[in-house]
């Protein structure tokens, strides 16, 4: 390697593109005998004017980010050193504030990633940072097949609700992220239910009395990140639908809905 990259800045979407990414840094890192520090960003989604920001909705998300960014530094920078940051904001932003606090020397991102760095990498997000970052900048092109996946397309981390939960407080979540369905999960951390937009507007004067057990839609029809996106298009076509759970290993791992399979079935990699 013609220049030692001693801190590598690795930002992840949690997907197979950007970990495609990490697999790179890693390489860096064994060569050079330097430290990978991984980053994820949990986008702060803008309230209008005068609405407040509901900081509790983003720190369980980003709990749960650094947790999950510990894993799987655990399985794939096995035997080197490595640090795992998480920040709540705009990601372009915290990208390149990470870069100036952490010195690093070189950043390895995915060209294209999902959520956590908007829609389309470059021409947003890695474009930013292309041109803004003062050390070298490396992307990495994810494989074909992998955009046909659920995992590719959904949102990771989704915010949940519990059965108990009032309605209220899950309208307040849906609005402050912009979200149309929440999952419900029981203390093990397994899906239930889903209460949706719909389910909300049907009881609307008595949000604040009903809990989630009572108005949520206890037949789940579920997929896998492994599902073709096709295959995910169809049923909540079928279904008549607006969301999917997506579940790994009886855990949720996210939730893909109609407007992600639109956008998947209409990109170009």
């Amino acid at each position: 390697m013609a220049y030692p990259f001693r801190r590598i800045l690795c930002p992840v979407d949690f997907d197979d593109n950007s970990m495609q990414a990490l697999d790179t840094a890693a390489d860096f890192a064994r060569e050079s005998g330097g430290t990978v520090i991984v980053l994820h960003v949990v986008p702060m989604i803008l309230a209008p004017t005068g609405m407040p920001i509901y900081v509790d909705l983003y720190k369980g998300q980003e709990e749960t980010a650094r947790a999950k960014l510990l894993e799987i530094a655990h399985q794939r920078l096995d035997g080197l050193k490595y640090e795992v940051l998480t920040h709540t904001g705009e990601p372009a932003g915290a990208i390149l504030n990470a870069e100036k606090k952490t010195g690093a020397d070189v950043i390895v991102m995915a060209t294209h990633g999902r959520r956590g760095f908007k829609r389309f990498f470059l021409g947003s997000i890695a474009e930013v940072v292309l041109r803004e970052s003062i050390c070298p900048v490396v992307t990495v092109r994810c494989t074909p097949a992998q955009s046909d996946l659920v995992g590719t397309w959904m949102t990771k981390n989704p915010v949940t609700a519990t059965p108990h939960e009032k309605l209220a407080s899950i309208a307040t979540k849906m609005h402050a992220g912009g979200f149309r369905c929440v999952p419900i999960l029981n203390e093990g951390g397994v899906p239930v239910g889903i209460v949706t937009d719909r389910d909300i507007r049907q009881h609307t004067g008595l949000l604040d009395q009903i809990e989630a057990s009572k108005a949520m839609s206890e037949t789940l029809i579920t997929v896998t990140p492994s599902t073709d996106i096709r295959e995910a298009a169809r049923l909540l076509r079928d279904r008549k639908i607006g969301g999917l759970p997506v579940l790994e290993d009886g855990k949720l791992a996210g939730v893909i809905t109609t407007g992600d399979v639109l956008e998947a079935l209409t990109a170009r990699v």
